[in-house]
């Protein structure tokens, strides 16, 4: 098929299938590292590939250590029509609500299973965004929930830790993680 044939996707650029880290792979344990500022090319790149990632696999958050980077990043869209994407650096919740709600969730890193995880319904991030600059918001329901999820990826936490809606470090200990192809990317 000639370039100008292959389909485009949402971003722009041609569609590759993107591949994920995947559960049982050990790289999904570990804690992820600030990311540094100014962002470098490399890292810009990380973050258009990541988010056409989450959109390929139909997910609504994205953390980096799920495509292969342990930095401290994740994309997030909850809108309907996947049509905005949000990029958090660095973030941190600085608050959280006392109101909490249990649910199922997936991961685009465990197909197939899911975790009883308890959330609280409303938190307050500090982040940067691309151009380095410093945020402070609230976040509620989906948003909230995605959030947590994603800042789970970030301390080396899957859904599928949690037992009864509360994180289970034995859980997280007892299951078998293994070595696969992915190695880490940030220092190459």
């Amino acid at each position: 098929m000639r370039r100008h044939q292959v389909p485009t996707g949402r971003l722009g650029g041609t569609l590759v299938n993107i591949e994920l880290v995947k559960y049982p792979d050990v790289f999904l344990r570990k804690v992820s590292k600030d990311v540094a500022f100014p962002l470098d090319d490399k890292t810009r790149r990380l973050i258009t590939w990541m988010t056409r990632a989450m959109y390929q696999h139909n997910g609504i958050g994205l953390a980096a250590v799920q495509v292969g980077y342990d930095v401290r990043m994740f994309t997030m869209d909850c809108t309907r029509y996947q049509g905005k994407p949000q990029v958090f650096i660095n973030p941190t919740i600085v608050k959280n609500s006392e109101e909490t709600i249990t649910d199922f969730e997936g991961c685009l890193s465990a197909p197939g299973k899911q975790g009883e995880v308890k959330r609280h319904i409303r938190i307050t991030l500090n982040y940067k965004d691309e151009e380095g600059e410093e945020h402070q918001k609230t976040f509620y329901n989906m948003e909230a929930r995605c959030i947590q999820h994603e800042m789970d990826h970030l301390e080396g936490r899957l859904c599928i830790d949690y037992e009864k809606g509360e994180y289970s470090r034995d859980k997280h200990k007892s299951q078998t993680m293994v070595d696969t192809d992915f190695r880490v990317k940030s220092d190459s």
